[in-house]
């Protein structure tokens, strides 16, 4: 008796899910361009501060020298 009532059920959610469409899209966004843009502020950044520590490494380098040269006399 219990089968019986199983195979009702049974046909009936097939039936349903069967009947079921669902529609699937994939938007593919542009993400490179904002790879490429912050790669080329990272480069431009690396240029403008290279300028900037060429400049603190050789006035450390003028102060060693000044240091050694009191120290000399």
């Amino acid at each position: 008796m219990r089968k019986m009532n199983f195979l009702p059920v049974l046909a009936a959610v097939l039936l349903i899910t069967a009947c079921i469409r669902m529609k699937h899209e994939m938007v593919i966004q542009p993400v490179h361009i904002t790879v490429d843009i912050r790669i080329k502020i990272d480069r431009e950044l690396e240029n403008f501060f290279a300028d900037i520590d060429k400049a603190a490494t050789t006035t450390k380098e003028n102060n060693t020298q000044k240091k050694e040269e009191l120290h000399e006399k």
